[in-house]
């Protein structure tokens, strides 16, 4: 039995050492490689980088249109003519001319540039809701890196945090070795019965399954931040458990920077300014156009049947175009009454967002104070839980106390260490989340 518990410790520490390289990934390795790797910013960027390809002067409306065509038809037939009117005085009908295999050949080129002077103001409404589009998506790709890079930092917290879980799981099972063995040489030496033996071998194989699921759990949250990552989805290394928090977050610049830094209401804001764009485009679709053409052709005809054997024109054109839709079945119409409720619907909406931004914040702040309190409380618990301990084993060894005493004092040592490793963590990502509400997590 003794051989099978030191194989299965063995075991545990060989899980244990297997993810822990030499060289440790920090936290601002972790984000670098994530604002490079990332495949939601990868994505994000490309939308970005589309955005801007769509922002000019061409694509508003504002260049001339130019166009070049040119043609060539050939034809061979045979043609048979006969003149209305007689060749002589006497009236007799004119002779049948024939050709036989007669080619007719036809040319044409021509360029044609054509610019639009007056279109409601429909181009400059344009060009300014494509740099607004723009805007929204550099917007856009900011929100989903803040939002990965949360992502990446809980996950990366929570790898720490898993690692000193499974440190804790693993100091566990080594009390309970000792509990095991010490209760094993009472039994030899008859001053403890079987009953508290088999009592803590009980213990120990719990406290070892609960080791097991630990490293499962800890396998789990490496993958999760190999897949923020992008690594290979197996990869092991060790990172730092270190943690410093801030000392200069307060409520009201945090609330300010919210209501103008936060990615989420500078979305909603742009989306307004983008409906309100399209009202204006909508307007000009009720208004004349007019546009200047111009151009230069060139046009041959030959034709071996014919009375003329080329005719050819070349020659410049140039003029003006105007069109007004006087009605369209009440599209224009309904066009501006929709355009009018998408800016109604964008306000409401921003709206929404500036009070969600409020929340957001009052409860990331609530979190963060809570987190602080609590994680004070949980530091004396364990400087009390380690002592108790630590007597509980002394008066274990002189047998001033039972097992089932010792193992309460383990059990309070145990989970308060978990519980202050849980809300170290606890506390870093709620001042992660006041700095991403805020809009200055990327700063």
């Amino acid at each position: 039995m003794n051989r099978f518990l030191l194989l299965f410790l063995a075991l545990g520490s060989a899980m244990q050492a297997q993810e822990l390289p030499a060289a440790p990934l920090n936290l601002e390795q972790a984000v670098e490689i994530a604002l490079s790797q990332n495949l939601d910013i990868q994505v994000a960027r490309q939308s970005q980088r589309i955005a801007d390809k769509q922002e000019n002067w061409g694509q508003a409306g504002f260049l001339p249109n130019v166009s070049a065509s040119a043609s060539y038809n050939y034809s061979q037939t045979d043609v048979q003519q006969q003149l209305a009117v007689g060749s002589d005085t006497s009236g007799a009908p004119a002779p049948i001319r024939e050709f036989n295999d007669a080619v007719a050949e036809n040319y044409s080129a021509g360029i044609t540039a054509s610019y639009v002077l007056f279109d409601g103001l429909g181009r400059i409404n344009n060009l300014q809701k494509l740099q607004l589009q723009k805007d929204l998506s550099e917007t856009q790709l900011r929100f989903t890196i803040e939002n990965t890079l949360l992502g990446v930092f809980s996950a990366y917290f929570e790898v720490a945090r898993q690692s000193e879980l499974l440190n804790i799981a693993q100091e566990s099972v080594h009390i309970s070795h000792r509990r095991y063995q010490r209760a094993q040489a009472a039994l030899e030496l008859g001053s403890q019965s079987r009953l508290e033996s088999l009592s803590a071998l009980v213990d120990l194989r719990r406290d070892s399954v609960n080791l097991f699921n630990a490293k499962n759990a800890s396998d789990r949250a490496y993958r999760e931040l190999n897949r923020l990552l992008n690594f290979p989805i197996d990869s092991l290394y060790e990172v730092e458990e270190e943690l410093e928090y801030r000392a200069d977050l307060e409520y009201g610049a945090l609330l300010s920077k919210s209501l103008s830094n936060n990615a989420a209401l500078i979305q909603a804001q742009l989306n307004r300014e983008i409906n309100r764009k399209n009202l204006n485009i909508a307007w000009s679709e009720r208004l004349p156009e007019i546009a200047a053409v111009g151009g230069y052709n060139f046009s041959r005809q030959e034709n071996e049947g014919g009375f003329l054997r080329f005719t050819e024109n070349t020659g410049w054109n140039y003029g003006l175009n105007a069109q007004w839709n006087l009605f369209s079945s009440y599209r224009s119409q309904t066009a501006v009454e929709v355009a009018r409720i998408a800016v109604f619907q964008s306000e409401l909406n921003q709206e929404k967002a500036r009070q969600q931004v409020q929340v957001d914040l009052s409860n990331a702040w609530l979190n963060y104070h809570n987190a602080q309190k609590v994680l004070a409380i949980e530091k004396r618990n364990l400087e009390v839980a380690a002592l108790s301990l630590e007597r509980s084993q002394e008066a274990f060894a002189l047998g001033s106390i039972t097992n089932v005493q010792l193992r309460e004092a383990q059990l309070n040592y145990i989970n308060s260490k978990a519980a202050l490793n849980n809300l170290s963590y606890q506390l870093k990502l709620a001042e992660i989340e006041l700095q991403r509400v805020a809009g200055v997590l990327i700063e």
